[in-house]
């Protein structure tokens, strides 16, 4: 869900780029826009701040953002972080910001699932990380096919 959230930042960032293209202050904003607010640097703070003066919209929607991460990471049970969430829909749809319209709609779908999170503060990145580290060695090794030597060498690396 972060993902598909932080998809929807970008994509906002990346329209904003193209309706004006000689306008600096949205050219590194990237990865700042995908950091939180509290690990930021400075200068990052800085380019965020030059930004949001140019576009409210950009900084309505980095802090729905910023609030949906502080609904899950400081809910204790998954009745509150049910309860946070469906705020965090309701405000993000009183402000009128239609582009994280998708994301509420799949979020209102598997908001049961996403509170489950507070639980045990389980995430798949384990297995993402993984996934991608056995992409890597396809790649490298140009359409191996015999899948014994794959997984000897997927396993091989990640020891």
């Amino acid at each position: 869900m972060v993902k598909l959230l932080n998809g929807v930042v970008d994509n906002f960032r990346k329209d904003l780029r193209k309706a004006d293209r000689n306008n600096d202050v949205f050219k590194r904003l990237k990865w700042v826009l995908y950091k939180q607010y509290h690990t930021l640097s400075d200068a990052q703070l800085d380019d965020l701040d030059a930004a949001f003066a140019q576009s409210p919209t950009l900084k309505a929607i980095y802090w729905a953002r910023e609030n949906f991460h502080h609904v899950l990471d400081h809910s204790t049970s998954v009745e509150q972080a049910l309860s946070g969430l469906q705020t965090w829909m309701a405000q993000v749809s009183q402000h009128g910001l239609n582009t994280v319209d998708g994301f509420i709609k799949t979020l209102t779908k598997t908001q049961a699932y996403i509170a489950n999170y507070v639980r045990d503060y389980l995430s798949n990145a384990v297995t993402e990380g993984l996934n991608n580290l056995i992409r890597s060695i396809r790649r490298v090794a140009f359409g191996m096919t015999n899948f014994d030597n794959l997984r000897l060498r997927v396993l091989a690396i990640s020891d």
